[in-house]
């Protein structure tokens, strides 16, 4: 058994490294390539790891339970399009997008279950987290032409939506797998992912807020499973669970305020600063908390507003009533002239109510990089 263990071991490193490489020089840049290549590879484990591993008797209830959440998870995101509202999506369906997107998709979902339900044969932890990488792997090739990673918008929604929730995402298809077989993995991935290629519209949700709710929602799946559904772990006590359901409520809630800052929607918002025109009052690489007010704004006070679709930080130095509109001159502290337009309040997105220095350094230098 050790032979074997170390046989795995040694294909699982050589598959992350083959991995690795086919993504750094974009041989999987192509659908059919990387479903080739996967499916190759799963055909070569199964014949090479034929012992069959044994799953939790529970498996058809699990395969019930993970077909509910995959439906829920859809049914959830396309309740918040009524609120965001809908875009129409870029592919249609038809016999192209079949060819095309879901039958390779669906070969390197299949392929990558198969391998990942023959590596764990292997249990231990280091085996477990490289089965979670190769998995990780496999999934950026799906989406990796989804974002132009050539710019520091399309990179960080690459990282944000496809990396790091796809990292997490396979955590959960790992624990799933090891516990009750491939099916149900394979089936959450199938509703989760295509679903897409059927539904001719989509939310037009903020991108932050996709990337929580593809973290999030693994997590609501794992407390269920692992916690109320397993019927050997019933018997824990309840201070316990409740500890660990208050730790998640506060770390859920931590997440949701930044990703609301950030996003600037709500009626706070936090933006950093990327010029040197306030320099003395917010300095470059700072970030500003700002409150999403059109009131009581008057001269001296420091306002956010839209510029080009550029968030622009400025100091009020006027303010006229001109035919019943409100209009904010402004002028930054270093500039020697007023802007050239004026602010109303169909621009203005807040006043700035503080500053916190140098926590936007990291970011700036990120985007300076792509610049």
């Amino acid at each position: 058994m050790k032979k074997s263990r170390k046989n795995i071991d040694r294909i699982e490193w050589a598959l992350v490294i083959i991995l690795i490489v086919c993504t750094l020089f974009q041989f999987t840049a192509n659908r059919y390539i990387t479903a080739l290549l996967t499916s190759i590879i799963a055909v070569i484990i199964s014949l090479y790891i034929k012992t069959k591993r044994t799953v939790q008797p529970n498996k058809k209830k699990a395969l019930q339970v993970i077909f509910l959440f995959a439906i829920l998870y859809i049914a959830l995101f396309y309740m918040v399009g009524l609120y965001t509202g809908y875009i129409s999506s870029s592919i249609k369906f038809g016999l192209k997008t079949i060819i095309d997107y879901i039958l390779p998709i669906s070969i390197i979902i299949a392929s990558g279950e198969i391998l990942r339900d023959r590596l764990l044969l292997d249990t231990s932890n280091q085996s477990k987290i490289l089965i979670v990488v190769i998995g990780t792997l496999i999934d950026l090739s799906i989406y990796r032409n989804i974002y132009n990673t050539s710019n520091l918008e399309g990179f960080l929604a690459f990282v944000g939506i496809i990396c790091i929730t796809s990292f997490v995402n396979n955590l959960l298809y790992t624990y799933l797998s090891s516990r009750y077989g491939m099916k149900p993995v394979l089936i959450y991935k199938f509703i989760t992912i295509l679903y897409a290629y059927f539904i001719p519209f989509t939310p037009n949700v903020y991108t932050y807020f996709r990337i929580f709710a593809r973290m999030f929602y693994p997590l609501l799946m794992f407390l269920y499973i692992d916690k109320y559904f397993d019927m050997n772990r019933y018997h824990e006590s309840n201070r316990a669970n409740r500890n660990q359901i208050i730790s998640i409520a506060v770390t859920a809630a931590s997440i949701i305020l930044v990703i609301g800052l950030i996003s600037c929607q709500f009626t706070y918002g936090m933006l950093v600063i990327g010029s040197s025109s306030m320099t003395g009052s917010v300095n470059k690489g700072d970030a500003v908390f700002f409150k999403n007010e059109k009131k009581n704004i008057s001269e001296g006070d420091i306002i956010v507003f839209k510029r080009d679709k550029i968030r622009v930080v400025h100091r009020v130095v006027a303010v006229k009533n001109i035919n019943n509109e409100i209009r904010y001159y402004t002028k930054g502290d270093t500039n020697t002239l007023m802007d050239d337009e004026y602010v109303t309040n169909e621009t203005l997105l807040g006043k700035v109510l503080f500053r916190i220095k140098y926590i936007g350094k990291p970011s700036l230098w990120l985007r300076n990089k792509f610049e």
